[in-house]
């Protein structure tokens, strides 16, 4: 192969390791225990690009790329694996030597073809809904889908973010963070999709978000790779935010059973746990239950990475196994991608700004969202 793979190189370590791993971490990949192939477990996906490294006949290296998008980024791997190898890391390190050689996916490549497009639709959508971005020091991050899917859920967070933190605040609902553009392997068109971000955010010093994929890009790839502005002093999920002004928050009456789901990016990605356990506990006056799979161990729902785009079987599969393991219990969200995996497979749910809008009194407490 004569392909230069500079980022495959710099984690090629890694990828031996996995290769003469006896597969400890095998057990805990969603998408390989769904669709019960070697080829994509942690193992046969960091063979994959351990052989791109070293060679294979052209035929083949498409398909060996593709293995790499075979894959939601949820780290729940890393909870089995001793030598704390970065298989995630590794992987879309892959896919990103991938689309720069045009080994990527259709399904992938299409995404960033299509990207001026998809930007066009959420502006439009933004300045429908009233959602268009505005300048404040406070600025709440809508993500894509919250603008798109769920308008009336973005504004009820506006009005939640004021009244606990007691400031005006804006909203960042035109511009997406560009977190698939990353999934999909376009780590140029990341960029610059960033920098729009930044500058569309303006002079904001506080972000809070909404949606955990779009926190972990902020938090995580913004810094890694020097977007983020030294102006922004706080860069935090809706959920640490509420955790912050508890004693601003209501107990609201609940009969039924309520648990949070650790969505992957929020909880393995950024390590937070307690903040959306603490203000539901706060709202419904007890502790919520817990999913048999939770914290460190959580179930991913199938949202992450592409995977509803590149293996939308997959993606529904993983879905339904979570729907199976909440059972009759209502789930809290704090992701956008999994409240949606999670309302496809019909579990009774309702994100954390719905809850937390409800104990300000801002909508109706009868009744589940679906």
């Amino acid at each position: 192969m004569n392909r230069r793979l500079p980022l495959l190189e710099g984690v090629a370590e890694a990828t031996s390791r996995c290769t003469y791993c006896p597969k400890l971490c095998r057990p805990a990949c969603p998408v390989s225990t769904v669709e019960a192939r070697e080829t994509t477990t942690p193992w046969g996906k960091m063979r994959a690009m351990d052989e791109l490294l070293r060679g294979v006949p052209a035929e083949e290296e498409a398909s060996r790329a593709a293995v790499a998008w075979a894959c939601t980024g949820c780290g729940r791997c890393g909870t089995l694996c001793l030598l704390d190898n970065p298989v995630a890391e590794s992987l879309w390190a892959g896919r990103a030597d991938a689309f720069a050689n045009d080994l990527a996916p259709a399904a992938a490549t299409k995404v960033s073809a299509g990207w001026s497009e998809t930007s066009a639709r959420l502006a439009a959508a933004a300045l429908r809904e009233g959602l268009a971005t505005s300048s404040a020091d406070v600025a709440v991050v809508a993500g894509c889908r919250g603008v798109t899917e769920r308008p009336d859920e973005v504004r009820a967070a506006l009005r939640s973010v004021a009244s606990l933190g007691g400031r005006a605040c804006g909203v960042l609902g035109s511009e997406c963070c560009g977190q698939p553009l990353w999934d999909a392997g376009d780590r140029d068109g990341f960029v610059a999709q960033a920098k729009r971000f930044v500058e569309a955010a303006g002079a904001a010093t506080e972000l809070v978000v909404l949606d955990a994929g779009c926190a972990f890009a902020l938090r995580v790839l913004y810094p890694q790779l020097g977007l983020a502005p030294s102006r922004w002093r706080r860069v935090e999920h809706l959920a640490e935010f509420a955790a912050r002004h508890l004693d601003r928050l209501a107990e609201v009456p609940f009969d039924g059973t309520v648990a949070v789901h650790d969505s992957c990016r929020l909880g393995r990605g950024l390590g937070v746990y307690d903040a959306p356990r603490a203000v539901l506990h706060r709202i419904v006056g007890r502790a919520p239950e817990e999913l048999p799979n939770a914290r460190e161990h959580s179930t991913c729902s199938g949202g992450g990475g592409l995977v509803p785009v590149t293996r939308p079987a997959t993606a529904q599969a993983m879905a339904r196994e979570l729907a199976g393991e909440a059972g009759d219990v209502t789930v809290a969200t704090t992701c956008f991608s999994s409240a949606q995996q999670l309302r496809r497979a019909g579990t009774k749910m309702r994100s954390l700004a719905e809850w937390i809008e409800l104990s300000l009194g801002g909508a109706d407490g009868g009744g589940v969202q679906r």
